[in-house]
């Protein structure tokens, strides 16, 4: 693998600072910290720019809490600067490191996303139509259990600037625990490297071909459950070198069960949006039902057969938002010309 240098003059600039700010605050123009950072902007991040550069800065403690969509998880928001200097890194070393990636593995990835990965999965189903298996790997406690010793490592072999690396470890260090913080954005970037030797393996030693990965969210097609049975104690195997397990979700079944993968059920021939995941659309929607929410449910469901169910779902909750469905219905299903 080759490594990449020179990186920390090309994050650690006022440009780059300023890029990232456009970045964190994104959507969130009207709250009150963006609102007061950005009436003396210049001056702010030239003082951030100035405490990186004569080695005062220090990680500011979290914002601590839990969330319970879709399942309990513990949240650890950054402070508004550090977001600011995680976007900063984050731009310029995310193509490094995943210039060592597979093309399967699609979670946090530009021109990738959940809609890439299951499409993916149903052109491998495709293939199969309902005839064979499938495993369905996932990693138990998985933010929560991957070794920073683990993660330095890989990050090592990708980047050869000890400052880089130096300002990366800061962020995961000051997090309460061990594992990875959810909710930063260097966190998602070094959670799909944490897997990514497990992917290679599975690819350049097993030499399985249907293969697709969105963070710890692991699928196998073959036609052989036989051969999944195999497949899966070498990979357990491999996971555990990286200090992590697969929990009891990890299964093999048959295709024409449907394959439950990013918040979808999918066959080769329809794909729907999982019930539970259409219970909490309809339960989100009580609470707020602001544009960005229904556009991010429509697309969600747009290349599925629930779709009609969503649609419904949002003109029940509020019939006020007909003339916002219509036009993103005509502007992603146009009818076709003649």
């Amino acid at each position: 693998m080759k490594r990449n240098g020179d990186i920390y003059r090309r994050w650690c600039t006022y440009e780059a600072m300023l890029q990232a700010w456009g970045e964190v605050r994104r959507d969130k123009t009207c709250h009150y910290a963006v609102l007061k950072y950005e009436q003396n902007l210049a001056v702010n991040l030239s003082r951030l720019l100035d405490s990186i550069i004569d080695g005062s800065y220090q990680v500011k403690p979290t914002r601590n809490f839990v969330i319970f969509e879709p399942k309990e998880r513990f949240i650890e928001a950054p402070h508004l600067e550090d977001r600011i200097v995680q976007h900063a890194i984050t731009y310029v070393i995310r193509p490094l490191i995943e210039s060592h990636f597979i093309d399967q593995s699609f979670a946090c990835r530009v021109d990738k996303g959940t809609h890439a990965a299951s499409d993916l999965l149903q052109r491998y189903l495709i293939q199969y139509k309902n005839q064979g298996y499938y495993l369905h790997i996932d990693i138990k406690k998985f933010f929560y259990s991957i070794s920073h010793d683990r993660i330095q490592e890989k990050l090592r072999r990708c980047l050869k600037c000890d400052k880089t690396l130096e300002m990366l470890k800061m962020f995961y260090d000051n997090s309460e625990g061990k594992g990875l913080p959810l909710g930063q954005v260097t966190s998602q970037m070094e959670a799909n490297l944490a897997l990514n030797d497990v992917d290679h393996f599975i690819k350049r030693v097993l030499k399985i071909k249907h293969y697709v990965r969105y963070m710890d969210d692991m699928i196998i097609l073959d036609p052989s459950k036989e051969f999944l049975r195999d497949a899966f104690e070498k990979i357990k195997g491999q996971i555990a070198l990286e200090h992590l397990s697969s929990n009891n979700k990890s299964k093999i079944g048959q295709l024409h069960e449907g394959i439950d993968f990013v918040g979808y059920r999918t066959w080769y021939n329809r794909r729907v949006i999982r019930k539970k995941s259409l219970f909490r659309i309809k339960r989100q929607l009580k609470k707020d039902a602001n544009l960005n929410r229904l556009a991010s449910f429509l697309s969600h469901s747009m290349r599925t057969e629930s779709i009609v169910y969503v649609i419904k779902q949002i003109l029940e909750v509020c019939p006020d938002r007909r003339p916002f469905i219509e036009s993103w219905y005509r502007k992603h299903f146009k009818p076709k010309t003649s």
